[in-house]
């Protein structure tokens, strides 16, 4: 983990981080990131932020080397591609990403590494419609449910689009399951559709980690949709 008291950009990492979790307007959100985007992999690189990578070992444990160059993955939240950069390193070729900022997409778009982007909004009142049902293999979002981000509905979402059977990844801070009031409801969600009949999908995994972003926790769950 990178010091805050010597390293300038890990301080504008925390201060970035805590302003775009403090917008809510989402055209003040689209600006903010807007402005954001050329800084923004500076900002978030692994020494700061590991969310793309806690993401993408969670993928790798539970799809072998030889099964990933077929696997589609779908990237949610997808900001300027950094689980892209992981999902490529380990293997994995056919890989579509989804985000709210047309900025941070066109700097995704400049790595060369995702198959289709698409510029949307999930959630309530979002474009849930418009998006592909039962088409990925896997689907993450690794830092998308944020205060004023992914909004606790656009769970649905997630295992709409995901294949039966195909696994969906999402990591974020773990503190926000409990100090933010708009998330609290997340993780109960999640609990209330594994246990309903029929069942959306089943918990694989549920690990807090150290240092996720700078000095805070994350948390990585992993869920498989019901066939």
């Amino acid at each position: 983990m990178a010091d805050i008291a010597s390293d300038p950009t890990a301080d504008r990492c925390q201060l970035n981080a805590t302003l775009s979790s403090s917008v809510h307007d989402k055209n003040e959100l689209l600006s903010f990131y807007q402005q954001w985007s050329d800084k923004y992999d500076e900002d978030f690189r692994t020494e700061h932020y590991i969310g793309p990578c806690l993401t993408v070992e969670a993928v790798c444990e539970l799809i072998p080397d030889e099964k990933r160059a077929d696997v589609t993955v779908l990237d949610v939240a997808a900001g300027t591609g950094l689980v892209g950069l992981e999902l490529a390193k380990n293997g994995f070729k056919v890989i579509d990403a989804i985000d709210g900022s047309e900025a941070m997409l066109t700097k995704l778009r400049q790595k060369g590494i995702y198959r289709r982007t698409t510029q949307a909004m999930l959630g309530d009142g979002g474009d849930s419609e418009s998006l592909p049902q039962n088409a990925y293999d896997v689907v993450t979002s690794s830092g998308g449910f944020v205060p004023g981000h992914l909004p606790v509905s656009a769970v649905h979402d997630l295992i709409r689009m995901c294949k039966p059977g195909g696994l969906i990844v999402i990591v974020m801070r773990y503190e926000y399951l409990n100090t933010c009031e708009e998330l609290r409801p997340l993780e109960p969600l999640m609990i209330e559709l594994e246990r309903k009949n029929p069942s959306c999908w089943s918990r694989l995994k549920r690990h807090i980690s150290p240092n996720y972003l700078l000095d805070k926790e994350g948390i990585v769950f992993v869920y498989r949709k019901s066939l």
